[in-house]
């Protein structure tokens, strides 16, 4: 349900004289819908999935193969980053979505914005830190492996991988940063109908 037809929903119970929906009613639409909006900035089910299946992955091979030193240590500082990333991540996710009942609408949804403006705010300010981060964790964690597994370097491993993983980044900056923006603006129109209804 998009965020204007709240408002369509609400007036034809006003022409009509009759409330087609209870205030609870209405409340729970803009519950749904804003829940829906905050959904994009967060990755969807496959991203999760692909994540769960890298940290089984690494967890299996640390128990199931027969590591050296090195290789143990470098799956385990892969695994730490890996798993506090994606709680804080679920943590995140999880207070945004979260309603208390008997909270006001209004004030639920006005703390949603002031988040997503703080997010917003923050990554004008280090995203490109943020990703470049995030790229040296990532080819280091692939040049450490090829090191320690005694990969001989080819263009595949010198040129293309590195590539594809800046090219990754920047799609997900992109998306990231678009998502961030439209679900600000879809909040800040269901508030004002809030001020509608």
């Amino acid at each position: 349900m998009g965020t204007n037809d709240i408002k369509n929903i609400w007036n034809e119970g006003a022409e009509k004289n009759i409330n087609p929906y209870s205030e609870e009613e209405l409340s729970k639409i803009i519950i749904k819908s804003a829940r829906k909006s905050i959904m994009a900035i967060y990755p969807g089910t496959i991203f999760r999935l692909v994540v769960i299946a890298i940290i089984v992955y690494i967890v299996a091979r640390m128990i199931l193969t027969n590591q050296n030193l090195e290789m143990k240590l470098l799956d385990t500082c892969a695994l730490i980053i890996l798993s506090i990333s994606y709680f804080i991540w679920e943590r995140s996710a999880y207070k945004m979505r979260k309603f208390t009942n008997g909270k006001p609408i209004k004030e639920w949804l006005e703390y949603r914005i002031k988040e997503l403006e703080k997010g917003i705010n923050f990554n004008t300010k280090y995203n490109w830190a943020i990703y470049v981060c995030s790229f040296l964790c990532a080819i280091g964690y692939y040049v450490f492996y090829q090191i320690i597994t005694n990969i001989k370097p080819n263009i595949l491993s010198v040129i293309v991988i590195p590539i594809g993983i800046i090219i990754y980044l920047l799609i997900v900056r992109y998306r990231l940063n678009q998502n961030y923006r439209k679900t600000l603006k879809e909040l800040k129109n269901l508030y004002k109908q809030c001020d509608c209804l």
